[in-house]
Order: structure tokens, then C-alpha cells, then sequence
């Protein structure tokens, strides 16, 4: 089993497995992308050569409690999170890169993991997109952090000059579905909240050890 990436699939394309190696990544990720791809060529080589069976699954953006908080890259939910609670407690302007009105689709991590197990046992020599089946703007997710922070999302700025990426990547689960027809997500609402909390409470705890 390995796992790819939503970043290999072309701007434009329909986000199903049959495009994950048709046309090319955007430029700022290619070289990710390219490798995450070159690892379901490798793996489709090996079952071909030697009849060894694999499961390739491609998620959307994972989230969830117990995250890394040591100063890796982070996926963006984590950096709205900390910019907005940290507007909410210091007192920081809270920028975003963009207009705010692009999409992106969540996975809660255990929903990912408890997925993966059930296909383990349903799939062979396959590539699985697996995401919520649902996708919001950036504004939608800086308004639901701030109301459980107690942040005035109308005091975030935007900054079109910046970066923004694409403006939609919700993928499609149409096989994800088929093959686990009675499998249930987190709710979003649900989820998110269950992150916000931890990372308060990571953040809380880090403060009172370096005290």
C-alpha cells in the first residue's frame, strides 16, 4: 500500500484515478507530484513484472487531532487554525493568500485510516482517491474557526497578490463508493471542531512547558 497525493492531478481534469498520470501538475509542486506519481509506476511495474499486488490511495487534505506541531510545512487547515487563533488570542493581523473563494476538500485522518483498512480487504492493484465527498472556500472554513475561537472573521485580509492555487480540487470517491457502499464519513462540522480543540490544547500545553 502506498499513498499519493491530490497535488499529481492536472489542473483541470476531472480528479477521477483514471487522470492521476495524464497531463501535468502545476509548476509550484511538480517535482512532489512527479515523485508521488513515479511511486504508482513503480508499483504497477512490480505487479506486472512479479505478480505482486498493490493498493495506491490518494487523499485529500488530511486533518485531524495530533498533527505535527514542530515546525514542519503544514497543510492549510493547520495554518488557518493557528493564524486564526492566534489573532483571537495576541492580537495578530490574520492574512490569507488569495481571495478566499477557492476550494478545498478535507479528510478527517481516522476516516482515511479506517478506509484504508476496509479496502485492504476489497481491493487489488487499484487506485483509490479517498476524500469527504464535499468541499468549501477557504472563507467558509475561516468563518467556522473563528466562531469556535470567538474570532470576527471580517477582520481577516486577503491578499490577491498572493499564491492562491487552484480554485477547486474536491475529488471524485465515485469508486471509493462503490467499493465501501456502507462506509461513513466524520462530519465536517464535527471533525473541525474536534481539531480546533486539540490544537488549542496542544498549543496551551506548549506554552506551559516553556514556562
Amino acid at each position: 500500500m502506498a499513498i499519493g497525493t491530490s497535488c499529481s492531478y492536472a489542473p483541470g481534469s476531472d480528479l477521477t484515478e483514471e487522470d492521476y498520470l495524464s497531463g501535468d501538475p502545476v509548476p509550484e509542486l511538480y517535482a512532489y507530484a512527479m515523485t508521488k506519481r513515479m511511486l504508482l509506476v513503480g508499483m504497477q511495474a512490480l505487479s506486472r513484472q512479479y505478480g505482486l499486488e498493490y493498493l495506491y490511495l490518494i487523499p485529500s487534505t488530511l486533518y485531524g487531532p495530533d498533527y505535527h506541531t514542530d515546525g514542519r510545512q503544514r497543510h492549510f487547515i493547520f495554518d488557518l487554525i493557528d493564524k486564526i487563533t492566534r489573532g483571537r488570542a495576541f492580537g495578530e493581523p490574520v492574512q490569507l493568500w488569495g481571495d478566499g473563494h477557492q476550494k478545498r476538500e478535507l479528510i478527517f485522518a481516522k476516516d482515511f485510516v479506517n478506509a484504508a483498512l476496509q479496502l485492504t480487504d476489497r481491493a487489488r492493484n487499484l487506485v483509490v482517491n479517498i476524500g469527504s465527498g464535499e468541499e468549501q472556500s477557504i472563507r467558509w472554513y475561516a468563518q467556522q474557526i473563528g466562531a469556535m475561537v470567538g474570532y470576527d472573521p471580517a477582520q481577516i485580509a486577503y491578499d490577491t497578490s498572493r499564491y492562491t492555487g487552484v480554485r477547486s480540487k474536491q475529488l471524485s470517491i465515485r469508486k471509493l463508493k462503490t467499493l465501501l457502499p456502507e462506509f461513513e464519513m466524520t462530519p465536517l462540522d464535527a471533525a473541525l471542531a474536534a481539531t480546533v480543540k486539540w490544537f488549542q490544547d496542544a498549543e496551551q500545553a506548549a506554552c506551559s512547558g516553556s514556562l
